[in-house]
């Protein structure tokens, strides 16, 4: 079933494309993760976007961050764009997240709005996680049937201060989610958020943040750091 919205998204997506309205944006960056309870891990990521018309989105994305505790994740996301206003799109996120030292792995569903602004951008949405145990369920992102599923709000909001020149960017994020992760409804990381941009095709990105990664009562152990220096691509 989930399979076959996909392919009648795609279908909708590509009904009377033009060359003109296809934008595509290509994203890999790389960088060390610090975590005092699982290891210091080499982060791999990257992430491709296509955008129909303005309207239609589609994207994939990978993780590999090897280490005595590696972990590894992908995605599938789907979006509409411009949702009744330029600012507001509408996004299905299917999430894969394999925890190979403990033999287990998450997959979500995620339906999320975004809010995009010059200076603020906003999501919501609730994070509907499987569980399962196994060796044999890693990269299985369609795999649904367990006893344990988890709903979490899936959130984030950022700020932000433009310069035209040089065209660079700062921003300050608080967020329970990334590319290629989504935790706790109350797991939050703080990051730093740096975008300079060389021309209209060409970015250098560079992100630090600390991200807990573990919970006692309402208080937040931060133990986890995060910093990855990327490059984009759009066309």
């Amino acid at each position: 079933m989930k399979k076959s919205l996909i392919i009648i998204f795609l279908l909708l997506a590509a009904e009377n494309i033009q060359p003109a309205e296809l934008q595509h944006t290509f994203d890999l960056r790389s960088g060390v993760d610090i975590n005092k309870t699982l290891g210091n891990r080499w982060v791999n990521e990257g992430k491709y976007e296509l955008v129909v018309g303005g309207h239609w989105q589609v994207g994939v994305g990978f993780l590999a961050a090897p280490g005595w505790s590696f972990y590894s994740a992908y995605h599938l996301e789907m979006g509409y764009e411009q949702l009744f206003v330029k600012s507001l799109s509408f996004h299905v996120k299917f999430l894969n997240q394999s925890y190979h030292s403990v033999l287990t792995a998450d997959n979500s569903i995620i339906p999320y709005f975004s809010w995009r602004r010059k200076n603020f951008e906003a999501d919501l949405g609730l994070n509907m996680r499987f569980t399962n145990f196994g060796p044999q369920y890693y990269d299985l992102i369609f795999y649904y049937p367990t006893d344990l599923v988890q709903p979490h709000f899936y959130w984030r909001v950022a700020w932000y201060l433009a310069w035209e020149k040089p065209s660079l960017r700062l921003g300050l994020e608080i967020k329970n989610t990334e590319w290629n992760y989504a935790g706790n409804s109350y797991q939050f990381g703080v990051h730093l958020d740096t975008v300079y941009q060389i021309n209209e095709a060409w970015s250098i990105n560079f992100n630090a943040g600390t991200i807990p990664s573990g919970l006692s009562g309402l208080h937040v152990v931060h133990d986890h750091f995060i910093f990855l220096l990327g490059v984009q691509y759009q066309i």
